[in-house]
Order: structure tokens, then sequence, then C-alpha cells
């Protein structure tokens, strides 16, 4: 008797952190669906720098981003060179204009976990895909993600939120390589038409077909 006492004291002490974090990860979601819920498109500038492994930056680029909910996404590249990635949900284009092509692809599969499209605030399906913690800071709230699927694009994502919305989006990718993304002169819930999230290659243009990404 003595020792299924000490059994169940045990299961006990192991389940109590077990409830203690899932309440915990329950109230982060909670927290960034009251930033991402009233947030159904979003519109930016963008500033990029990626950092080798041991912090060395290695490529610094700008652009500008539009996202809206339903898995519409144009991402455009502007310096140091032009390059383009758009899809309104069904369809995803990216345009390389140095090497004047074009690849087309059908938009699914872990495709939809592409990190800005987190921004399209889905709360169901970042439930769904993802383990979320919270926590806050100085300068604002900071939401950290983690892929639940081994096939993700990346091993990280965080998402970090100042008084004026979504001020930086960092990543940490499966070779250690840090990516970080701040936004500028931001528009919430701007009027959009959907030729935002189309794309016609220009005459001349090399156009690549892809196959269908299979889903996860």
């Amino acid at each position: 008797m003595q020792s299924i006492s000490r059994l169940l004291v045990l299961i006990l002490l192991i389940g109590a952190p077990l409830q203690w974090l899932h309440a915990a990860e329950s109230d982060a979601l909670s927290r960034l669906g009251e930033r991402l819920g009233p947030l159904r498109a979003m519109q930016a500038k963008f500033a990029q720098t990626v950092y080798d492994e041991n912090g060395e930056p290695l490529q610094s680029s700008e652009g500008t981003m539009v996202v809206q909910r339903s898995d519409r996404l144009r991402w455009e590249t502007t310096s140091p060179f032009t390059y383009l990635i758009v899809t309104d949900g069904v369809t995803l284009w990216r345009y390389d204009a140095d090497l004047e092509q074009a690849t087309k692809q059908p938009f699914s599969g872990e495709l939809a976990n592409t990190p800005a499209l987190i921004l399209g605030g889905d709360m169901a399906k970042i439930a769904k895909h993802y383990d979320v913690s919270w926590e806050q800071g100085s300068d604002g709230e900071l939401f950290t993600l983690l892929p639940r699927s081994k096939e993700a694009l990346f091993r990280q994502l965080q998402l970090k939120f100042s008084s004026g919305g979504v001020s930086e989006l960092l990543l940490r990718d499966n070779l250690d390589q840090r990516t970080e993304i701040r936004f500028f002169s931001l528009v919430v819930n701007p009027t959009l038409t959907p030729q935002t999230f189309q794309f016609t290659p220009p005459a001349g243009v090399d156009v690549v077909v892809e196959q269908d990404t299979e889903a996860p």
C-alpha cells in the first residue's frame, strides 16, 4: 500500500507541471489570437538579415510585403536584387527578374506553413502545427512557435509585437542559421484587390512548372 501511495504521489508530481505547461500554452495561443485575430491583412516594408550559425551576417535585403488571410502573400525583394514570391492560395509564383525566370507550382503542403503566412492569423492552423509560448519583454511581447512536424521549413519562429503591431519576425532554420526580419511603415487591414496576389510573367521570361507538393 505504501509503494502504491508513493507511485500515486510521483504521478501527481509529474502530472502537475504537464498541466501547467498545457495551461501556459493555451494562454500563449489565446494571447497570440488576440494579436492576430483582428488582422485580416497586413502591408509593410521589411529589412531582412540572414546570419550563419556563428552569428556572422551572410546577406541583407529590403523590400515590401502584403499578407492576407486565406493563404495570400506577396513578398517582393527590391534591394540588392529583385525577387518576387506571390500566391493567391491556389498557385505559387516565384519570379527572378535578373535571371528572367518564373517558377509556377500549386500552393499546398508545407508551403502553407510559410512563416510570413502565419501573420495571416489562421489560429486553427497555428494551434494544429505549432507549440506556442509567450513572454513579456521590455520592448513588447514575444511569441515563440516550435513546429510539430519534422518536415518543417524551420525549427523555431518568433514574432515580436510592439505597440504598433508586428515589429519583427525571427527564424532559426535546421542549419542553425538565423533570419531577422524587421517591419516598418506597417498598415493593418488595408484595402486590397485580387490582383495583388496574382502574377503574369513578362514577355520573354522562361516559365518552369513544378509538380504538386505533397501535404504533410
